[in-house]
């Protein structure tokens, strides 16, 4: 099981989380700013796609975004 770090919900796959954090969560960090790496973005979109692109690659956005039960 997954735990959505932003707003608690729980998931049962990797792929699941990151649908849910491109789609659904709506705890996403209102400002342009990366909150992990502090990269800044034109749009709230580009963040958020930033976010879910490091998910995937980068262990410290993973470790700010999920925790795995």
């Amino acid at each position: 099981m997954f735990k959505c770090k932003l707003c608690g919900k729980e998931l049962h796959t990797f792929s699941e989380v990151i649908i849910h954090f491109r789609s659904e969560c709506r705890y996403v960090p209102k400002s342009r700013r990366c909150p992990v790496c502090g990269s800044r973005f034109k749009t709230i979109r580009l963040m958020k796609q930033h976010l879910v692109n490091s998910l995937l690659k980068d262990k410290m956005h993973q470790d700010y975004l999920i925790m795995v039960m």
